[in-house]
């Protein structure tokens, strides 16, 4: 089968959850045999290294909100989608001009869409004013947008089938609209067979992602201030932007250049780092279902991490929302050994049930079949919102 796969962003470019996530997915279905193409909104995704028989850019800005307006040649994109003739088209994420915008083209073309859901972004993430002025900033997409968006899909993928946080308001959104709405779990990416025992790992708490208020590094460094000198503390991402300056800054002044590193994903292994540290520590004000949560437990690695999204769904660590509760976890389970194998146990025990590469797999393929049933789709929209309408642009 002929499958365009379209994610704004892809690993070359930023290695993030939903891009790993988008390679992964595009390897499953290289190796089921299907002839598999990708679009991206970055020229360097012409040089992307996946088993494809053809590679596009398709230069868009904007992710849809007042603040940041969809931009991109929707006519560039049809012609895209015109000469690659897909038999279906993936999209992986919401919120992207590149993807939202291909929801349109490929509905229009009479194209089945599969919508691979990393979750929606568009309430508060916490009580600040700051949070509440982002949400008005993506009210209408919210309302009238997305609605219209899930409206031609033939399938929507969610990452919780459960979770009652708001990250999921697309999920529950498409079931009250009668769009097929089927589990398609992330797996562990950084990770390679095997176990490490807890004697024999490095007195590291590891944190992973780009440095963002939303990351909230900084609240991960007033855990390392509090915890015994003999713990150190390393975080993994991009050493690039005013919020990552901030954390350098404030590790300085909490006096943790002795216990503090900074990498890049290229400078380390990290499959290595996971399986090596002690605790991977994630401090997020919002997430759907944390990637390196999933490959944390994998390796066996105790997490503790805020109980945002999916995230209490997940068995191998503990939940902590503050930053004391963080820090008494965090000196919990690198001081009692029973807690740590208690919890590396159960996390290794649910990876291997419910996110194994096998299993996500079939996931993928199960998707994929409903996709492509010829089912009637319920086309749906708010009043005088027609669903054949293109979108912001």
């Amino acid at each position: 089968m002929r499958i365009a796969v379209v994610s704004r962003y892809w690993p070359s470019n930023e290695r993030s959850g939903v891009t790993l996530a988008a390679a992964a997915h595009v390897k499953i279905l290289a190796a089921a045999g299907h002839d598999v193409s990708i679009i991206g909104s970055v020229d360097t995704v012409l040089d992307e290294h996946l088993p494809v028989s053809a590679r596009y850019h398709v230069a868009a800005r904007g992710s849809g909100s007042l603040y940041s307006p969809a931009r991109l040649s929707r006519e560039h994109l049809r012609k895209v989608i015109e000469t690659l003739s897909p038999e279906l088209v993936i999209v992986e994420a919401w919120q992207t001009a590149l993807t939202d915008t291909t929801i349109d083209v490929a509905s229009d073309a009479h194209v089945p869409l599969l919508m691979v859901s990393h979750g929606a972004s568009v309430h508060p993430f916490g009580p600040g004013p700051l949070e509440h002025l982002r949400a008005l900033a993506w009210r209408h997409y919210r309302s009238i947008t997305l609605p219209r968006l899930i409206s031609r899909l033939n399938v929507l993928t969610t990452l919780d089938e459960s979770s009652t946080s708001d990250r999921f308001f697309d999920r529950d959104l498409a079931r009250r609209m009668g769009i097929p709405v089927v589990p398609l779990a992330n797996s562990a990416v950084n990770w390679s067979p095997g176990f490490i025992e807890r004697e024999r790992r490095r007195p590291q708490i590891l944190v992973i992602g780009y440095f963002s208020r939303i990351k909230n590094q900084m609240a991960a460094l007033e855990v390392c201030a509090a915890l015994p000198q003999h713990l150190h503390m390393r975080f993994v991402g991009p050493r690039v932007g005013g919020y990552y300056e901030r954390c350098v800054g404030h590790a300085r002044e909490l006096g943790l250049e002795s216990r503090v590193t900074f990498a890049e994903d290229a400078e380390c292994d990290v499959a290595d780092e996971i399986a090596g540290s002690l605790v991977v520590l994630s401090t997020s004000i919002t997430e759907a279902l944390p990637l390196t949560l999933i490959e944390a437990m994998a390796a066996g690695t105790p997490f503790v991490a805020t109980p945002v999204g999916a995230v209490p769904s997940l068995q191998g660590g503990v939940l902590a929302a503050d930053r004391m509760q963080q820090t008494a976890a965090v000196r919990t389970l690198a001081e009692e050994s029973s807690e740590w194998c208690r919890c590396s146990e159960a996390g290794r025990r649910q990876f291997f049930r419910d996110f194994s590469r096998e299993r996500v797999a079939a996931q993928l393929m199960h998707a994929i079949d409903i996709a492509r049933a010829p089912l009637l789709r319920r086309r749906w929209a708010p009043a005088g919102i027609a669903s054949h309408s293109g979108t912001e642009q």
